[in-house]
Parts: C-alpha cells; sequence; structure tokens
C-alpha cells in the first residue's frame, strides 16, 4: 500500500492533460475532524479542533483568522453537513480520487488511519494526499499544473474577496463564496448543478477554493455531471487571487512566496 508523493503529482497532472473527466476532492485536517463529527470552529482570535482538544477554546493572535478563514461545525446544529461530507467520502466512481492526511502528519497517523478504515475496502486506488499539490509540491503546482490551466475552460469557485488581476488564466464563470461556505453556500451545490445542466457545460475544468463545501461540490457535480474536470486546490491560489488570510495560516504558501525563484525544500507526504 505504498503512495509516492511525486507519483501522486502526476496522477492528477497527466488526468489535467487529457480530457478524460476526474474529480479530486481533499480531506485534509478539518475535514477529518467534521467526519469524526467533532467541532471545529476558526474564530478572530481562537479555535476549536474537538478531536484534537475537546471543546477548549485554543487562543491565538487578534486576527490570526480573518474571515476568508473563519467557520463553523457543531455536531448538535450541523449534523446535515457531517452526512454530506461524509458521503462525499465515501462516494465511489470511477476516477473519483479523494486524498487523506498523510500517514507521517503531526497526530502521528490517527487521521490518515481513521480515513482508511472509513474507507473500508483494501483497493486503495481511489485515495491518495490530501496535500498532494502543496507542501513540496506546491512548487510544481505553479511551475507546472497552471499552465495546463491556460489551456482550460476555468469555472472558478472562490471567496468573494478574489481579485483577477494576477490570474494568468482566463476564468470563464465565478461562483463567490463566504465566511463559513460549508454552511452559508451549501445553496451552491444545486445552484451550479442546475447551470451545468441548463447550459450544457462539459469539458470545463472547475476549481474549487471554497474550504469543506469543494467536498460537497466535487462529489454532487462529478456524479451529476460526470463530462467535466472537477479540482479541489485548496488556498494554493490565495496569493494569485489577492487574498489575505493565507498570511497568517499557511505555512506552505509563505515559504513559497517569500522566495518563489528559490523556494525551500518542504515536507514530503508519504505512505508506506
Amino acid at each position: 500500500m505504498v503512495k509516492d508523493f511525486t507519483e501522486e503529482f502526476n496522477r492528477i497532472l497527466n488526468l489535467l492533460k487529457t480530457d478524460e473527466s476526474f474529480s479530486f476532492v481533499r480531506f485534509s485536517d478539518g475535514e477529518v475532524t467534521i467526519l469524526k463529527n467533532q467541532p471545529v470552529v476558526l474564530a478572530n482570535n481562537y479555535f476549536i479542533q474537538g478531536d484534537l482538544h475537546g471543546d477548549t477554546k485554543n487562543h491565538v493572535p487578534e486576527g490570526t483568522y480573518n474571515k476568508e478563514e473563519q467557520k463553523e461545525f457543531l455536531p448538535e446544529k450541523h449534523s446535515f453537513f457531517h452526512k454530506k461530507l461524509k458521503d462525499s467520502f465515501l462516494h465511489r466512481q470511477n476516477n473519483y480520487i479523494k486524498g487523506i492526511p498523510a500517514q507521517n502528519c503531526l497526530d502521528r497517523g490517527l487521521s490518515w488511519r481513521f480515513c482508511l478504515d472509513l474507507h473500508s475496502s483494501d483497493d486503495v486506488s481511489d485515495l491518495s494526499f490530501a496535500n498532494v499539490m502543496i507542501t513540496n509540491n506546491y512548487k510544481r503546482f505553479i511551475s507546472e499544473m497552471i499552465p495546463v490551466f491556460m489551456s482550460k475552460k476555468i469555472i472558478l469557485v472562490a471567496n468573494e474577496n478574489s481579485n483577477f488581476e494576477n490570474i494568468p488564466f482566463k476564468i470563464e464563470k465565478f461562483f463567490p463564496v463566504g465566511s463559513n461556505c460549508m454552511v452559508n453556500n451549501y445553496y451552491l451545490v444545486d445552484e451550479i448543478n442546475e447551470w451545468i445542466q441548463d447550459q450544457s457545460i462539459s469539458n470545463h475544468l472547475f476549481l474549487f477554493c471554497a474550504a469543506s463545501l469543494s467536498n460537497l461540490l466535487g462529489h454532487k457535480l462529478y456524479e451529476n455531471n460526470p463530462n467535466n474536470q472537477y479540482l479541489d486546490i485548496g488556498s494554493s491560489l490565495g496569493p494569485l487571487l489577492g487574498l489575505t488570510g493565507w498570511m497568517t495560516t499557511r505555512t506552505y504558501l509563505n515559504a513559497y512566496w517569500n522566495n518563489p525563484q528559490n523556494p525551500p525544500n518542504q515536507e514530503i507526504d508519504l505512505w508506506n
């Protein structure tokens, strides 16, 4: 059950270079906490992550999480979204690829093992790394993947404060989201699905920069409209979209954009 970080990036890149349909969704630590039905809160000056710290408020400097980053999942309040996220993880379909935390992540692989157990199959061909386009692969995302975007018809779902002046590819249509978008912008799952069908959209690339809503979009849109490509790219375009939330929360982005001509090596994920 070996997964190679470089080869998994190549798998996504090679799919992008074709017209073959696929969907890639990322289950990072926050999504895993929700899958465990534990609370997740990112507020202005504190965070809660139930599977690691219980209900404790962990205080951080004021403004660490601005509105672009803020979210709230409370099990007693948001059971509907827990079910939808779990459905997206358990979904099986050709070229439906689910990125999960690394075996060598900070919780000593507990999230990785949880995902494998929930997946409940010896066939892990539909699993990959949640971080496959970031950490040490981020420089390849910039130099190799973004140029492929330039040849695609792009639909973007991203924060409402996004600015497109520095984006090096054309965006055909933009669907904005705000804070806590899995909850507050869930209506986009139906809205975009209807738009795809009404406009007979096919052979487009959908880029999702919408926290856990990306998982729900990548699942339902691919299930209902399998003639497109769907890619959950997390915060990777944040600097190019003129967003600022990444500056206090995304180590990999700070490491790269502080010296993009000669970026330092970063973490390499692994399974063995």
